[in-house]
């Protein structure tokens, strides 16, 4: 039986919006919360804000921590040290700028009781300058083309925010979240989880993502971006590579980061081959990846093989 459930929130760049969070998170009609909010060396009045918040709901003051990166770490670095402080029985993501219905984590929490599952997701909404666009359902395929549908890469947005997990998935995946990894860390931590988790799911909204535009952890120079992507798709490879066997999809999803890296941002294959260390193993694996080394074939033809090889693999 679930008792606690901790929210994780890490804190930079939100003094528009963290008011906002923070209320709809100490709104919850669940009881049983502890929150944790990790400043990352924010530049603004985030966590000044925060405070004020924290004082209008006192009910819920005793359950709340903030704590302080020594340095900016990026999103994936504060990730980690918001798990490493975790104590409660499951724990919730949510980014400082986005909002949760009243009910979120009590929808979550009789779901994952309903099914003892280690992972329980919500539908979304995301929502823009007051506006609410429609409502993005979770994937209700079973669990093995589940899994082959996040392991390849797009098909599936591999979101950490709006899903409750049971704190035992640290366990099986102890560095979830790498400082340094910023750009696909979603991708980084759900490739890996779904090979060692159960899952359900509920179509109820649990989570509003705000969709307009701002600038701070999603909007890094394009380098930095290219080179958390590629080491982000080398962990992927090594944890797969440990466990012994390395689906064609997760091959799919390492060629589709070099086709990103490689056709769209125009990073040498050379270079990507040598952060990689990649060595294709599947017939069509081998093939796309012959395909996108080649400067003969162009990005259009190379674009349209991949989503072939794409689809039959899932």
């Amino acid at each position: 039986m679930i008792k606690t459930i901790t929210i994780l929130v890490p804190v930079y760049g939100v003094e528009q919006y963290i008011a906002q969070c923070a209320e709809s998170l100490f709104q919850q009609t669940y009881k049983e919360i502890e929150y944790i909010f990790c400043d990352d060396c924010t530049p603004d009045r985030s966590i000044e804000i925060l405070h004020e918040v924290i004082d209008k709901y006192p009910e819920r003051s005793s359950h709340v921590k903030i704590i302080k990166n020594e340095r900016n770490m990026g999103i994936g670095g504060t990730r980690a040290h918001l798990l490493s402080e975790l104590k409660g029985d499951s724990f919730f993501f949510a980014d400082s700028d986005d909002i949760l219905p009243k009910n979120a984590i009590e929808i979550l929490a009789r779901r994952m009781e309903e099914t003892d599952a280690d992972v329980v997701e919500g539908a979304y909404q995301e929502f823009a300058n007051g506006k609410t666009g429609s409502i993005n359902l979770p994937c209700h395929d079973r669990l093995q083309k589940y899994i082959r549908k996040v392991q390849v890469g797009n098909l599936l947005r591999h979101q950490v925010w709006g899903r409750l997990y049971k704190t035992d998935v640290i366990r099986r995946v102890p560095d979830l979240f790498v400082e340094g990894i910023d750009m696909a860390e979603d991708y980084c931590a759900m490739t890996r989880l779904v090979a060692v988790t159960t899952r359900a799911w509920t179509d109820d909204v649990v989570y509003f993502y705000r969709a307009e535009q701002h600038s701070f952890y999603t909007h890094e120079k394009k380098e930095k971006n290219i080179l958390s992507r590629l080491h982000a798709t080398r962990k992927v490879l090594s944890f797969y590579h440990q466990r012994g066997h390395l689906p064609l999809t997760v091959e799919i999803g390492i060629l589709d980061a070099f086709r990103i890296c490689h056709e769209e941002n125009n990073v040498s294959a050379a270079m990507i081959d040598e952060e990689l260390q990649y060595v294709p193993e599947h017939l069509m694996a081998k093939m796309l990846y012959g395909i996108l080394h080649s400067s003969k074939i162009p990005y259009a033809i190379t674009n349209v093989i991949y989503k072939a090889v794409r689809l039959l693999s899932v």
